[in-house]
């Protein structure tokens, strides 16, 4: 099995094509595989974010992308890809405008209204309570990792896993954290084995964290 390597923009090409086979289903590789270029390029160029991969035979099989927080109150992973890329939504929804009708979409709409208003400059900061900010300790979040599907089986995702968490630990923090879907047992159950804990369940999803 071959090391992960960091991710460099050289890398995008093949990382959306292995995402692509990874999640066929998801909202991103149906608006095509430049605009998946694009979200995860936010990985590379952005300060907060972390991007690494496997090859296999000059094959990317499998990636992680994840995002720091070393501060309370910095905005995640979906808003920060979404003003990243927000030229390429807009466009993308021009060309296919029966994608904002994805599922996806239809869960997040309060999310995105908050994104538009927040690229016009309408969007107002949202304060964290002074309890929350009090308890804050810097973390990072595991925003998405996938494998190919023809090279599941292999250990492929659990070193994903292993690699995100050495990277968190090289950069100081104690704690990493997730969000998954509360109907994906296999990847909930394979989270536990490694050592993750359930924090609290929010709408469909379950919130996870481990100490580390």
């Amino acid at each position: 099995m071959t090391d992960c390597r960091s991710s460099e923009l050289s890398d995008l090409h093949a990382i959306a094509g292995c995402h692509a086979r990874a999640f066929p289903d998801a909202l991103a590789v149906k608006h095509g595989l430049s605009f998946t270029k694009r979200m995860l390029e936010w990985y590379i160029v952005s300060e907060r974010g972390v991007l690494f991969h496997i090859e296999c035979d000059g094959e990317v099989v499998g990636y992680c992308g994840s995002i720091r927080v070393h501060s309370p109150g910095l905005p995640g992973a979906f808003t920060s890809i979404s003003q990243y890329a927000f030229r390429h939504f807009v466009l993308s929804y021009l060309r296919r405008p029966w994608l904002f009708f994805h599922r996806e979409n239809m869960k997040k709409l309060p999310a995105i209204w908050r994104n538009i208003k927040l690229r016009l400059g309408l969007g107002t900061k949202v304060s964290q309570p002074v309890a929350a900010r009090e308890s804050f300790s810097p973390n990072w979040g595991l925003v998405v990792i996938g494998v190919a599907p023809a090279f599941h089986g292999h250990g492929y995702g659990w070193k994903l896993l292993q690699e995100f968490e050495r990277r968190a630990a090289d950069d100081g923090v104690k704690r990493v954290v997730l969000s998954v879907k509360a109907d994906n047992t296999a990847a909930i159950a394979s989270y536990k084995r490694n050592g993750w804990n359930v924090q609290q369940a929010l709408g469909d999803s379950l919130n996870m964290y481990k100490s580390i």
